[in-house]
């Protein structure tokens, strides 16, 4: 209890340096805590199932040439699921076919529901993937417009209410109703649902059913009899497909394989790279936040160096001091813990948009021991570092000054905290303009003021009548149909060689006369489709299929009957290339072709201003079309919606940098604080002798620029080795100039000069008589 005494008082008595450490170690343990459990959350993905090492997905990839394509789709056919079960039952449990990639829109009366994660399913999936059916028969989606909810999603449709047997519209086109509920699904998992419909109600009325070379939109899953099954299934799987279908076409060779459902996050490298620098950065502004917080310890020591002689004079050996350190640094970190809490929940919201995750999801009692470890190490490492420097103080430093400055400790960490600044800026820079270029690089068409809508519904309304209602409208200025937004997946095909081995997927839509003007293509070569079954391509058709300068009066190898034509579509023209799968993925080969079958979208180009133009164009076709599904949405909505991961972590680069670089400040402000008393008498000698303010200042900031000069530079170069990392995930990305990289080391070596400049302006033109008679 005495140590504890002696402790408050002298935390008392240091108020000031004590709040410099407590909003360090708090800003420090906030975010070091939040990137932490982040990473322990997304390493968790799909262990909330039962024995999610017994479930296994199928995915395939195209080998061609001998070559592996680098990725695997994880859809793949249908009767995969059933086939394969009968091939290899000594391997197999059960089998279920999923699709989640059609998101239709859903309604309750006229209101459209939000949050709405649907998946269809057939009546193995509950058992296959290891959820837990709550009420309700599974085998009730065998029937068309049948649909489960999870438990929290029920509740929140229907209250209190029974919502077995209660109906919602499905695209306002199709009434389902609810024959159960199940378990409700976390957010760890790459597949998200909360609802999920009969997989015959996909089948009969939305995309037919799919065969072994036909609608490759399903994912299979097995469960497994043991996880050891899952080698032994990819040693014989191949040959069991072989069994069913053909798996070569011409050189290229179809390869299958399953993986076990906790590795699929970790499958994909832009999930590992992602976790790996977020585990940086956390790692960055902890060790910085604990650096700061012993760089304020240890610039105390010539002034608390009497106190420590004191009480080893009274009897008190290192061990005791060691313990009074300890107790100082439990405070603080106790405290620092409390204001970390208030501050998540003040900043809830904030915080969870920026993670992507609920807290009540990320601190479940199964995570908590990842900030449990995080406030350990940092009391540990805060608490035990200076405070053995403290306990080895000689007790003969009462009868004299203790001059032991420890200068090599400040100038360490201080170098340790440039270089963390400086590389977290560097990496903010990168994702600044990265997001900026991913959000303003062109992607084949304008997008300013356009947006899109698909029309869904059981009348029969005309699409031109359709059209030309919206058009009268005085804040729309053109409008024009085509098959479903430019970006989005397309319909596809096989694009083949003279010798019929496959090159690529063609993606093509079917557009209606005028559309490509009024969506802003850009013709390179050709003229604008003006017949039905005219076609446009872009330039990477050509570049792939090696045309050359003979592109046009080429015929395109799409079955007429899917575009509604007699005969395959004509190139009449070439346009830029439509970056329809954004830029996470390589450019893909695209076409439109004139047809009036399958119009069902319409872009909308608004007058300004265009958020309130948007408001009433989705009021208008609510009133003029009660029983239609049409809203729209711009495209420079759907872009954020498609990068919201990288706006998600520019966010969480931007709040890093600015934690770090405010402990930082901190941490310099003290150091000069500290050097500017401890050299009071130099100075003021210096001054004496004939020194002026400009050549005192000189000193000082050279002093520490030869500590920020090769920090900032190290610093700056990991973060543009960093940052190409996290650019590898972008397809034709490029770092920035380093032009940038330079400019922000030059910024931060000038900030910090001026830092010191201001707060050694003081000493530097006080009156040297004021230092000296203090001596």
């Amino acid at each position: 209890m005495r140590q504890l005494y002696y402790t408050v008082q002298i935390l008392l008595r240091g108020r000031g340096s004590n709040f410099i450490k407590l909003v360090s170690l708090t800003l420090g343990l906030l975010i070091g805590i939040l990137l932490f459990s982040q990473i322990a959350y997304e390493l968790s993905y799909e262990n909330f199932y039962k024995d999610p090492e017994n479930v296994a997905l199928l995915r395939c990839r195209r080998v061609k040439d001998g070559i592996s394509d680098k990725d695997y789709d994880d859809s793949t056919f249908r009767p995969a699921a059933a086939d394969l079960w009968e091939a290899l039952p000594d391997l197999i449990e059960s089998a279920s076919l999923s699709v989640n990639f059609y998101q239709p829109d859903c309604y309750i009366d006229d209101k459209k529901l939000e949050d709405m994660q649907v998946m269809f399913a057939d009546t193995l999936f509950f058992q296959t993937i290891g959820l837990e059916i709550l009420r309700g028969d599974p085998h009730e989606l065998a029937t068309p417009l049948s649909v489960f909810l999870s438990q929290s999603k029920a509740r929140e449709l229907f209250g209190d209410e029974e919502p077995v047997g209660k109906t919602f519209s499905m695209s306002k086109m199709l009434d389902v109703t609810v024959r159960g509920i199940y378990q409700d699904v976390p957010g760890n998992t790459v597949y998200p649902h909360n609802t999920v419909i009969s997989l015959p109600t996909l089948e009969e009325y939305i995309y037919g059913r799919g065969t072994w070379k036909s609608n490759d939109i399903y994912n299979v899953l097995f469960r497994l009899k043991s996880p050891e099954s899952v080698e032994a299934m990819n040693n014989r799987i191949q040959k069991a497909v072989e069994r069913y279908t053909e798996t070569k076409e011409g050189t290229d060779v179809m390869e299958f394989s399953i993986l076990p459902l906790p590795d699929i996050y970790l499958s994909s490298p832009d999930n590992v790279r992602r976790l790996v620098i977020l585990g940086v950065l956390g790692f960055s502004i902890f060790f910085v936040s604990i650096m700061n917080y012993v760089l304020a310890a240890v610039a105390s020591f010539s002034r608390r160096a009497k106190a420590v002689g004191v009480h080893k004079c009274c009897g008190a050996d290192g061990t005791h001091v060691l313990g009074m350190f300890m107790w100082e640094t439990g405070i603080l970190v106790a405290t620092s813990i409390i204001a970390c809490l208030v501050l998540m929940y003040i900043f809830r919201e904030g915080i969870e948009d920026m993670l992507h995750v609920h807290l009540a999801e990320l601190f479940t009692w199964q995570n908590l021991w990842v900030p449990s470890l995080t406030v350990l190490l940092l009391f540990l490492v805060a608490g035990v570092l200076p405070g053995r420097m403290f306990a080895n103080i000689p007790v003969t430093q009462i009868f004299r000054r203790y001059t032991d400055s420890k200068r090599s400790w400040k100038r360490g960490l201080l170098f340790v905290q440039f270089i963390g600044v400086s590389f977290i800026l560097g990496v903010l820079v990168t994702t600044i303009w990265q997001y900026h270029d991913l959000m303003t690089r062109s992607v084949g068409f304008r997008t300013e003021r356009l947006a899109v809508g698909q029309l869904r519904t059981t009348e029969n309304l005309s699409g031109q009548g359709v059209e030309d209602d919206i058009r009268r409208q005085p804040y729309v200025e053109s409008v024009a149909r085509n098959s479903n937004s430019l970006l989005s997946h397309y319909s596809t095909t096989g694009l083949t060689d003279i010798q019929g081995n496959f090159l690529c997927p063609l993606h093509f839509q079917n557009v209606a006369k005028d559309f490509p003007q009024t969506v802003g293509m850009q013709l390179v070569e050709g003229a604008w489709p003006e017949h039905i079954g005219e076609a446009l391509i872009g330039r990477k058709v050509v570049e792939t299929m090696k045309w050359g300068d003979k592109a046009l009066g080429q015929r395109l190898p799409v079955n007429a009957q899917w575009v509604g034509l007699d005969s395959q579509p004509t190139v009449v023209g070439i346009v830029e290339d439509v970056r329809n799968m954004g830029f996470f993925m390589e450019q893909t080969c695209t076409a439109f072709i004139l047809s009036d079958k399958r119009n069902g979208s319409y872009n909308v180009r608004l007058k300004e201003p265009v958020d309130e133009n948007l408001a009433r164009l989705n009021e208008f076709v609510k009133e003029a079309y009660p029983k239609a599904a049409l809203e729209f949405i711009t495209y420079m909505d759907i872009q954020r919606e498609n990068y919201s991961n990288v706006y998600r972590f520019r966010n969480t680069v931007w709040i890093t940098s600015l934690c770090i670089f405010f402990i930082v400040l901190m941490g310099l402000i003290g150091y000069v604080n500290d050097e500017t008393q401890r050299r009071s008498k130099e100075i003021a000698i210096r001054k004496v002798n004939g020194a002026e303010a400009p050549s005192i200042l000189s000193l000082l900031a050279m002093d520490i620029l030869k500590v920020a000069i090769g920090a900032v530079i190290l610093g700056t170069g990991f973060a543009w080795y960093v940052s190409g990392v996290w650019l590898e995930q972008f397809a034709d990305s490029t770092l920035p100039s380093p032009v940038w990289f330079v400019l922000l080391a030059v910024g931060l070596l000038v900030l910090i000069v001026l830092l010191v400049i201001l707060k050694a302006w003081r000493i530097a033109n006080e009156n040297p008589v004021q230092s000296i008679k203090s001596e």
